[in-house]
């Protein structure tokens, strides 16, 4: 029983309860109502503020974000742009050396190819030295003289035609057909039968002393500074004798008369000359002409040694004529050179016609074939 009542005390407790906390929720529930409407009204009144605050707000927010974004574009951009340039650059530092390389190895073949040329070069000649030498060796001492005679006809045609020299050509040729006579070989009349020729002609070719003439010009212009200039010498009539004065003094009347007329005489002065009248030159005319001879005699050496027989004595001629003309004719130093000059210009300078030494041909087969080879002639 006492626990029935303690449940129904129990129960009416918890409702009881239960109504006071309704009317508490109740009465809590009307002033709430109010806040909220209060709220409301309070929004009302200022969210056009907030409203326009947060939206420029939001704007500035996007247009910081939208510049950073295109700060960050523009350094992506360059950075890339730099990351492709370094790229470049790398690759190019990298191929630098494989070309290099390559280069290097174009030259070494180049240079491979040079070489294994040069020493094909060098062994085919080499082996044409050795066929030379073993051939030499086979022969007999006839070929050495040979060669002698081919080397002596070659230093006679450089006497020749070179220096103009025949008589030292003609004993070079000399010298040549002893080497020829000493082989002691039938087979060689031909060559030296061609010699003999050879010889004939040197010989008939007039000789002409170049270096003699070339001294004897040296001595005239070293001579010029010697020689007289032509000078005013005229040559006075002699005075009349019927105007000499008298010792006497008886004579004094005549004697005064002859002074008298001498004196007159004196102021007005005739003279007469019976040679033809001499250019005179100034003394800095005299040092040109003395240079003017010399050069004109110079260019005749130079006319001389190269052969030159127009210039040569065109030269001399006006050297002559020069001389004659303004320097002193009665000296003895001036008729010497006169005379040297008149035997110089007779010079005669004569070139050898002689192109070729008709025995060249044969010591050219004497020496290449060790015998002189026949030739047949051709019917004509």
């Amino acid at each position: 029983m006492e626990n029935k009542m303690q449940e129904s005390q129990t129960v009416t407790q918890t409702a009881t309860i239960n109504e006071t906390v309704d009317a508490t929720f109740a009465e809590s529930a009307k002033p709430t109502d109010k806040a909220v409407k209060a709220d409301t009204e309070h929004q009302s009144r200022g969210v056009s503020w907030g409203f326009l605050f947060n939206l420029v707000f939001i704007l500035l927010l996007l247009f910081a974000t939208s510049s950073g974004g295109f700060y960050l574009y523009q350094e992506l951009t360059l950075q890339k742009e730099k990351s492709a340039e370094l790229a470049l650059q790398l690759q190019q530092r990298l191929n630098d050396p494989v070309a290099r390389i390559t280069h290097l190895e174009q030259q070494q073949r180049v240079v491979e190819r040079n070489f294994s040329a040069k020493l094909n070069e060098v062994t085919s000649t080499q082996n044409q030295v050795q066929e030379q030498v073993n051939k030499l060796a086979q022969r007999n001492p006839n070929h050495w003289m040979a060669e002698e005679a081919k080397y002596l006809m070659r230093m006679a045609g450089s006497k020749l035609w070179l220096e103009n020299d025949p008589q030292t050509a003609l004993a070079l040729l000399e010298a040549a057909d002893d080497r020829i006579e000493t082989m002691k070989d039938p087979s060689l009349i031909p060559l030296r039968k061609a010699l003999a020729q050879d010889m004939t002609n040197v010989a008939a070719i007039k000789t002409t002393d170049v270096a003699g003439t070339v001294l004897t010009l040296d001595t005239i212009i070293n001579n010029l500074n010697a020689l007289k200039l032509n000078r005013s010498e005229s040559e006075i009539t002699t005075t009349d004798d019927s105007l000499a004065m008298t010792e006497s003094l008886d004579d004094w009347q005549s004697n005064l008369a002859k002074s008298w007329q001498a004196l007159i005489e004196e102021f007005v002065v005739i003279r007469k000359r019976t040679t033809d009248h001499a250019p005179l030159l100034a003394p800095d005319q005299q040092w040109y002409l003395v240079e003017n001879v010399r050069n004109k005699l110079l260019q005749a050496q130079l006319a001389l040694l190269r052969q030159d027989q127009v210039n040569y004595r065109q030269s001399i001629g006006l050297a002559r004529k020069w001389i004659f003309q303004y320097f002193d004719l009665g000296d003895q130093k001036t008729e010497q050179t006169l005379q040297a000059l008149d035997a110089l210009v007779t010079l005669e300078l004569q070139t050898p016609s002689i192109q070729q030494f008709a025995a060249t041909p044969l010591v050219k087969q004497l020496v290449t074939h060790g015998s002189l080879t026949k030739v047949q002639e051709t019917p004509q």
